[in-house]
């Protein structure tokens, strides 16, 4: 009896062929394995459902299209530039918007008092929430630049253009920043603002100049200040050690004038007490007191009228 076979025969080797072609492919499309490297985090998608978010190191998982493993950059600080672009970073190579329309399009901004001005800004950030930062907005990065784009127009239309060329930077970045972390917490992007940079501002071109000679002249009234401050401050410590001392020399002379002025009192006061008790002898002590105080500053020459108009006794260094 003969047998006829209807399917088709293939041969060993052909599925051997097929069954290697298939574990090639498995390879190719990242095989059984996956490494997440110290700076990611992998997030493990089961038949599209988040089901994993792993650690780095070496990792298995089933083969496409059963498991598909996303490892976005999470400990990397990553930017955002409005208003230039750096085109590389050895040697140093931008675009910005002195030198580019795009670029002066996203850079131009209204301040609060309807003055026009170019701002170039960067916005630090790092990735939080893997599994938020991957499924929850589709253009993560696009969508935190328009972000950063509004918050910072919105930010600089509430100041006059003074305090975002020169003095409220700081209170803008900080504004910015809070701004840019609120609102990508509402559209739940899963990330971190580290900070907000005002890199370049500047009024437009036509009135660079005009702006400068302002900031300039404000610049020289600024030191003009700190320079009468530090006289000022300088002089007013002196001043005061002078009144001080000038005081302090008042005291001390009213002192000794007051103190005299009481000791003569109490002599004459002493001196009239013994008149009254002695009168004749009272006087002729203080006529005998004068006459001894007159005679110590006073030079006695006693002259013999007999001996001649030439000699003459000597009675001076201190004889009476």
């Amino acid at each position: 009896m003969k047998v006829i076979k209807t399917g088709p025969w293939i041969p060993h080797r052909f599925k051997w062929g097929f069954l290697a072609m298939v574990v090639v492919l498995w390879f190719l499309l990242g095989g059984p394995f996956y490494i997440v490297d110290p700076e990611e985090a992998g997030v493990v998608l089961t038949f599209g459902r988040h089901t994993d978010t792993t650690e780095p190191g070496f990792h298995f998982k089933w083969p496409w299209p059963v498991q598909v493993v996303y490892k976005p950059a999470v400990n990397i600080v990553q930017r955002i530039e409005i208003g230039f672009r750096t085109i590389s970073e050895n040697p140093p190579t931008y675009i910005s918007f002195t030198n580019d329309r795009d670029m002066l399009t996203e850079a131009q901004m209204l301040t609060g008092d309807e003055n026009i001005i170019n701002c170039a800004i960067i916005v630090q950030y790092r990735i939080s929430d893997a599994t938020n930062y991957l499924f929850n907005v589709r253009d993560q990065e696009g969508t935190l630049k328009d972000i950063a784009e509004a918050s910072t127009r919105l930010i600089v239309g509430d100041n006059a253009i003074d305090a975002v060329l020169t003095t409220g930077k700081l209170e803008i970045q900080t504004r910015i920043m809070d701004m840019v972390q609120e609102i990508a917490d509402e559209y739940g992007l899963g990330v971190d603002i580290i900070a907000v940079q005002l890199m370049d501002v500047q009024p437009p071109a036509p009135v660079f100049a005009a702006f400068k000679d302002v900031a300039t002249a404000r610049e020289d009234m600024q030191a003009y200040i700190n320079e009468a401050e530090s006289y000022r401050n300088q002089q007013i410590p002196r001043a005061r050690a002078d009144s001080v001392e000038m005081v302090n020399a008042a005291l001390g002379y009213s002192a000794v004038r007051v103190n005299n002025a009481l000791g003569e009192a109490f002599r004459f006061t002493a001196v009239a007490e013994e008149y009254r008790k002695s009168p004749g002898v009272t006087a002729t002590r203080l006529h005998l007191e004068t006459l001894s105080s007159l005679l110590d500053s006073v030079t006695v020459m006693v002259v013999d009228e007999s001996a001649g108009a030439l000699t003459h006794y000597n009675l001076g260094g201190g004889a009476r």
